[in-house]
């Protein structure tokens, strides 16, 4: 029923769109620390502290809108080590799309799925989940477009 309504929402001039976004944001990234210490009778302790930071990033999204098909490139620093994906595209799941926006989840592995929202009328984007933020502009790419270089 859901891909029904997904198909049903695009008009024929719209499907499917392509849009390529510039833009930033922050990973949140693991870090461990290790410390040795010395007792006064030669004994060591070790401890390992394991902790979170952020890390700023500039990046380029891409999105392909296309009912069942639909797919995200996504930043390189925000993907965990552990993830699905073909060829760097994460299926969007959860799609929905109105006259305003779409809105989903990228589908990066079994534990994070970061939400992901376009708005059609500014050509703003955000994605938002475990492994960050980031925002930006989108611009579409037209079919046949020539090429650049």
């Amino acid at each position: 029923m859901l891909a029904i309504y997904l198909i049903a929402a695009l008009t024929p001039q719209e499907a499917p769109i392509a849009l390529v976004c510039s833009g930033g944001g922050s990973a949140n990234k693991v870090t461990t620390s290790s410390a040795e210490a010395w007792d006064n009778h030669g004994n060591t302790a070790g401890a390992t502290i394991t902790g979170h930071r952020s890390q700023g990033f500039e990046d380029q999204v891409d999105l392909v809108i296309d009912g069942e098909n639909s797919r995200i490139r996504m930043p390189r620093t925000m993907l965990p080590p552990i993830r699905g994906g073909e060829g760097g595209w994460f299926k969007l799941k959860n799609l929905k799309i109105t006259d305003v926006s779409f809105s989903g989840s990228a589908a990066v592995n079994f534990m994070n799925s970061p939400k992901v929202f376009v708005d059609r009328r500014t050509g703003t984007i955000s994605i938002s989940g475990k492994a960050g933020d980031y925002s930006g502009r989108c611009e579409r790419i037209e079919a046949g477009t020539a090429t650049k270089f």
